[in-house]
C-alpha cells in the first residue's frame, strides 16, 4: 500500500466494515486488520484530575500535591484527543480499558495515572453507536482492575452484560469461522468483550479470556526497539487466535523527570511517527500477519492510523495473499 494513496475502504471510517465488500466480510476476523487505540479513554484528564491507583507508589505518596502534580502528569498520562464517539466514527474498533474503583463512590472510572471517564457513560456511547450502525463490530479489552474486588468484578461484568445484552458474542474456543458475516449476518452480534482476569470471568460464557487476544508489551522508548519487537512478535503469532500489536513506547520514570516540560506526543508519540508508517505500510493482514493494531493519539495527521490500518485488507484482494493458509480471494478490481 502506498502511503500517499488513500485506500478505496476508508472512504468513510465511520461504517467501514459495513462498506467492506463482500470478500471481505468472508476473511476471519482475527485476520482483519483492525485499527485501535491504546489507553482508549484518556481524553478527559485534566490537571485537576486525582491521581489514579495505577500511577504507582511514588505518585500516590505525592498526590497531595494535587493540580500541582496533575499539571505535568497530565500531559504524560492522556493518550488520546478524541472521546469514545469520535474515536468510532474514526474507524476504531478495539478499545483499550483500564479500569478501577474510586473512594466515596460506586461508580467505576477509566484510568491511566489519572481518573478520566466513568464506565457506565462510555459504555452506553458504545451501545447508542452500535445501534444505529447495526454492521459494524467492536472489540472492548478490559485489560487491567485497580483496588477491584470480587464484588466489583460481578458488578462491571454484569454491566457489560447488561449495556450490551444480545449484541455479545459468545466466546469460543476456535476463532477461525468468526467473519463479519458470521458475526453480524447470521447472527446481530456486535460485541466482543476480553476480561483479562480469568479467575472473575470463569462460567460467564461471554467473556473472552485474554489468551485468545495475545497483547505483547513492547515496554521501550526506543522506536528501533519497539519495531524489531512488534516483527517478532508477529512472527511468533498463533494461527489461529486473535492478535495485538502495540504500536507504542512507554516511557519510563526517569524518562519522564529527564523530559518534565515536555508530553508523550511531543518526546514519545511524534518522533516514532515516521518509522511507524513505514513498519506499517510494510504489513499484510492474515494468518501470519497484523490483525488488531493499537496507537496513541489516533486522530493525529486527519486520522491517517485508522485510514492505513483499514487500507492494508486491500492486500488479502491480491492473489497471492493466503486468508487461512491455503486458499485466495481473487482479486476485485
Amino acid at each position: 500500500m502506498d502511503e500517499n494513496q488513500e485506500s478505496k475502504l476508508c472512504r468513510n471510517l465511520e461504517t467501514w466494515m459495513t462498506d467492506l465488500p463482500k470478500q471481505l466480510k468472508a476473511v476471519p476476523l482475527i485476520h482483519l486488520a483492525i485499527p485501535g487505540s491504546h489507553d482508549s479513554f484518556t481524553s478527559t484528564i485534566r490537571s485537576t484530575s486525582p491521581v489514579a491507583p495505577d500511577s504507582g507508589e511514588l505518585l500516590l505518596r505525592l498526590k497531595w500535591l494535587g493540580p500541582l502534580l496533575g499539571f505535568p502528569l497530565k500531559r504524560w498520562v492522556r493518550t488520546q484527543d478524541y472521546n469514545v464517539v469520535k474515536q468510532l466514527k474514526a474507524g476504531i474498533r478495539y478499545f483499550d480499558l483500564r479500569i478501577a474503583t474510586k473512594d466515596g463512590t460506586e461508580q467505576l472510572f477509566f484510568v491511566h495515572g489519572q481518573y478520566a471517564d466513568d464506565v457506565v457513560s462510555v459504555l452506553n456511547e458504545i451501545e447508542n453507536f452500535l445501534d444505529t450502525h447495526l454492521k459494524e463490530v467492536v472489540i472492548i479489552d478490559c485489560q487491567h482492575f485497580y483496588d477491584f474486588t470480587s464484588r466489583d468484578h460481578d458488578r462491571l461484568m454484569q454491566l457489560l452484560k447488561a449495556t450490551f445484552g444480545v449484541k455479545l458474542l459468545p466466546y469460543s474456543t476456535t476463532m477461525d469461522h468468526l467473519t463479519l458475516d458470521f458475526i453480524t449476518e447470521r447472527y446481530d452480534y456486535q460485541v466482543i468483550v476480553i476480561y483479562r482476569s480469568d479467575k472473575a470471568r470463569f462460567n460467564e460464557p461471554f467473556l473472552w479470556p485474554g489468551a485468545s487476544f495475545p497483547s505483547p508489551w513492547p515496554d521501550t522508548v526506543s522506536p528501533t526497539d519497539l519495531i524489531t519487537q512488534l516483527s517478532d512478535d508477529i512472527n511468533r503469532r498463533p494461527l489461529r487466535i486473535a492478535f495485538v500489536s502495540q504500536c507504542v513506547l512507554t516511557p519510563t520514570c526517569n524518562f519522564i523527570f529527564r523530559n518534565l516540560f515536555g508530553s508523550l506526543k511531543s518526546k514519545c508519540v511524534i518522533p516514532l511517527e515516521k518509522m511507524k508508517y513505514k513498519w506499517l505500510y510494510n504489513q499484510t493482514p492474515g494468518p501470519r500477519g497484523v490483525n488488531v493494531i493499537i496507537s496513541d493519539f489516533i486522530n493525529m495527521t486527519e486520522e491517517k492510523f485508522a485510514k492505513a490500518v483499514i487500507g492494508l485488507n486491500e492486500k488479502l484482494m491480491w492473489d497471492d495473499v493466503s486468508i487461512n493458509g491455503e486458499d485466495t480471494l481473487p482479486r476485485i478490481e
